[in-house]
């Protein structure tokens, strides 16, 4: 990622356009200092959002060590009724015995990954989503940006509605994305998919193997070339897919060191048809706990929904077929958003073609959790990434938040840190 883009896209979050009778207090949320605070949601074996719980129902592990608590306090803000209620958002098992806090002001950032959204119905459906839910849902004193690939636009977070819904038509498709899957499934020597390019990349034999038995079948007189073309064009392909991969990246920390900078809750909306990530763990890991430290996190929805049938978004694409026979169907593409949103304490939304559906469980989801906040027994702020887990002493719950953060010194926070390649 360029330097001049990191540092752009981190000034771009602190310019805030919100008009003087919208300013609100500060929050309870501390950024930029030594206690760590974690989102916590707890649900029972049904699914349902549980409350009730006190901190002594909390412990908290770092790197092996429990961590004493410092803060805790609820936050439950059901916010404005928009169609059916989501089914994580049912009545309690437990009943109520620990009083609300008062509800911060939020950050919403609607990411449309453009290295990886290929135009066509799931972009579509998605931009039109997003359109309806800051129409409908965001609320007064709240801020919220448009990511559009690499760039916020109007280069800045605003609380002003109207501004939100013409960045989101200012929002286009690349075309990049389309070209790439069209080279990919469609010119010989045609591949299945962008994991079976990074597969063909790394050389791995039973894999180019089936793409150049295909390549035969297609044109039998190029087969005495066939090989080589198959490992060329995965090789270039590859390179091609990671590049795309550590852009969007990239472009997450970047934003990550932006909204450290900012006080209360952030939610980051990702919304992608999903990329991979072999070979690249560790930049993933950094980026993760970048987010984490900036108090973020990170809900991704995957714009395909059920349409997986090679890309939607290119018109009449003919479906490539393999004649060893059906390989192991998963779906590394959704890898990325998937940690993405599970280690920062958000989640996936797959297999949805209603996106606005999507967007309402994400919004109950964010309004309803637990805060528990420490400081760290390990005061060395070496920058490593640190494992965190959130445990209920209670049995037959399941937890959910953030996974870890990287151990920056307050100062250092709110400066831009390069990703780990």
């Amino acid at each position: 990622m360029p330097k001049h883009l990191f540092f752009s896209l981190t000034l771009a979050v602190l310019v805030l356009a919100e008009p003087a009778a919208r300013q609100q207090p500060p929050p309870t949320f501390r950024s930029g200092t030594q206690v760590v605070e974690i989102d916590v949601r707890v649900f029972d074996k049904d699914g349902r959002f549980v409350t009730g719980l006190t901190r002594d129902d909390f412990e908290v592990i770092e790197d092996g060590s429990p961590q004493p608590l410092q803060t805790f306090f609820f936050v439950d803000d059901p916010g404005p009724s928009v169609g059916s209620k989501p089914e994580s958002d049912a009545t309690p098992t437990v009943p109520p015995a620990v009083a609300a806090g008062p509800r911060p002001r939020q950050t919403w950032i609607f990411f449309f990954d453009l290295n990886h959204l290929t135009p066509g119905g799931g972009y579509d459906r998605a931009r039109k989503a997003v359109e309806d839910f800051i129409r409908d849902r965001f609320r007064d004193g709240d801020v919220g940006g448009i990511l559009a690939g690499d760039k916020m636009v109007n280069n800045r977070l605003t609380s002003v509605r109207q501004e939100l819904l013409d960045g989101v038509k200012q929002v286009k498709p690349l075309g990049d994305s389309r070209s790439r899957g069209l080279e990919l499934t469609r010119e010989w020597p045609r591949l299945l998919n962008e994991e079976e390019a990074i597969r063909v990349a790394r050389n791995e034999r039973e894999d180019v193997k089936r793409a150049s038995m295909r390549a035969c079948q297609d044109d039998a007189d190029m087969c005495p070339v066939a090989e080589a073309m198959v490992r060329q064009k995965g090789l270039r392909l590859g390179q091609e897919i990671h590049r795309a991969s550590i852009a969007t990246m990239g472009t997450i920390n970047g934003l990550a060191s932006g909204l450290a900078k900012m006080p209360g809750p952030k939610t980051v909306v990702f919304l992608s048809d999903g990329f991979v990530v072999q070979d690249i763990e560790t930049t993933l890991r950094s980026v993760v706990g970048q987010i984490g430290r900036a108090g973020a996190r990170v809900y991704a929805i995957d714009v395909r929904g059920l349409n997986r049938g090679g890309n939607a978004g290119i018109i009449d694409q003919f479906q490539v077929e393999d004649s060893m026979g059906p390989v192991t169907k998963f779906d590394a593409i959704a890898d990325g958003p998937n940690s993405l949103a599970i280690d920062t304490g958000g989640m996936m939304i797959r297999n949805e073609n209603n996106i606005g559906r999507a967007l309402e469980t994400i919004a109950a989801d964010a309004n309803r959790y637990y805060v528990l906040g420490f400081e760290p027994s390990n005061t060395k702020w070496d920058g490593k990434f640190r494992a965190i887990q959130v445990r209920v002493k209670r049995d037959g719950l399941r937890v959910r938040a953030r996974k870890g953060y990287l151990a920056l010194d307050p100062a250092r926070m709110t400066v831009p840190q390069p990703i780990k390649r």
